[in-house]
């Protein structure tokens, strides 16, 4: 099947996916959800589903701050464990074995980190380096994607100065629409549709991607949907 990748003509999209984007239930469903209408490509390491299972409870169970801050305080719960692989699985499943970034450890690669990066974060920065070292070596015009919800610790700008594009899930999901807005409500569409016990309507996704940053999106199929 050919690749047809708006933000990579001729390549492929790679999409580094941090933890704090996968750990929302619904954020993550429109991010896998793009991904099935052939957007681009989810990739992440060991050390990210590590960080995803330690932190499910907190995330994607907590109803408030206070259940928040007792998960966080709390022994991991194996039933929040179990849960949480059971959605890493349903990721890995949906993309297949090639979801995983290796040698992103290795400290040949760690050493080309910018040392503005935050320690705890250079595992990320480190994967995405993997990638786009790899589509140099292939000659392939393949553009790689940091998507986080904290740039503060990934040096945006060092990292773009060595070809990799960090940015957060509304400004990825903007991007993306705006280079290709029928594919993007296409991906929304299956995000709504697939949901249904609770139900996740049209209001609640406009909502959630306000929350998240992509305005954008937001505001242009809102547009739509009312005059449709």
């Amino acid at each position: 099947m050919s690749i047809d990748h708006p933000l990579s003509p001729g390549g492929s999209t790679l999409a580094v996916l941090d933890a704090n984007v996968l750990l929302p239930p619904r954020l993550s469903d429109i991010l896998f959800d793009m991904f099935m209408i052939g957007l681009y490509y989810p990739r992440w390491t060991q050390t990210i589903e590590g960080e995803f299972i330690r932190n499910f409870g907190a995330v994607a169970l907590a109803e408030n701050a206070k259940e928040r801050k007792a998960f966080k305080a709390a022994r991991a719960n194996p039933k929040h464990i179990a849960k949480a692989q059971y959605r890493l699985n349903c990721f890995r499943d949906a993309v297949g074995p090639e979801y995983e970034v290796l040698l992103y450890d290795r400290p040949a690669y760690r050493a080309k980190v910018p040392p503005a990066v935050h320690a705890g974060d250079i595992h990320v920065a480190s994967a995405a380096l993997v990638l786009h070292t790899l589509a140099q070596e292939e000659g392939v015009a393949d553009k790689v994607f940091i998507v986080s919800s904290n740039l503060a610790h990934l040096a945006v700008k060092d990292l773009a100065a060595m070809g990799i594009s960090v940015l957060s899930p509304g400004a990825f999901i903007d991007k993306m629409n705006t280079a290709a807005p029928a594919r993007v409500k296409m991906a929304l569409l299956k995000t709504i549709n697939d949901l249904s016990a609770p139900p996740f309507t049209k209001e609640d996704l406009l909502s959630l991607l306000v929350m998240h940053g992509a305005t954008e999106t937001a505001g242009l199929h809102e547009t739509g949907w009312k005059t449709s």
